[in-house]
């Protein structure tokens, strides 16, 4: 019973992470409503890729047809999110911070998570089929700075 202060901090330093982790996910890398990296001056990610890298108009076009599955899978794993964050909410509420189902839900959360990085580094690299050379160049520039940013914040 000595031990039940500790595992409390545990269980509230695994939640706190998983809070933290969708937090960072979110803002790390996930652009908004498309891509994936959320700039400081986010004007939105078409203004974004017309004002910085210059689409073109059959381009943009090539990207909305990328820009449906990973919209829908984005979708996805952010209800995979939610309803992994309900079920650890109501683990707490019924059998406390040490319930022995904290543990998988809290894995559940983890997982839809890299899924939804995973997934925002593939649409990137989805685009970057569409982008010219130039393009691409520019865009991982941009994506490795707002990282960078995202970092030190």
């Amino acid at each position: 019973m000595k031990n039940i202060p500790q595992i409390i901090f545990f269980l509230l330093t695994i939640a706190g992470a998983g809070f933290a982790g969708v937090w960072i996910g979110q803002t790390a890398f996930l652009m908004p409503k498309q891509v994936g990296i959320v700039y400081k001056n986010s004007k939105g990610i078409h203004a974004l890729l017309h004002e910085e890298l210059h689409i073109s108009a059959q381009q943009e076009k090539d990207i909305e047809e990328v820009e449906k599955e990973y919209n829908r899978l984005k979708s996805l794993y952010r209800a995979q999110m939610r309803a992994a964050n309900m079920e650890l909410a109501q683990a707490i509420k019924e059998g406390g911070y040490e319930a022995p189902e904290i543990d998988s839900i809290v894995h559940k959360i983890h997982k839809a998570m890299g899924d939804l990085q995973s997934l925002s580094l593939k649409h990137l690299a989805d685009m970057q089929k569409i982008l010219t050379e130039d393009q691409n160049k520019k865009l991982r520039e941009m994506v490795v700075e707002q990282l960078q940013h995202n970092a030190r914040e």
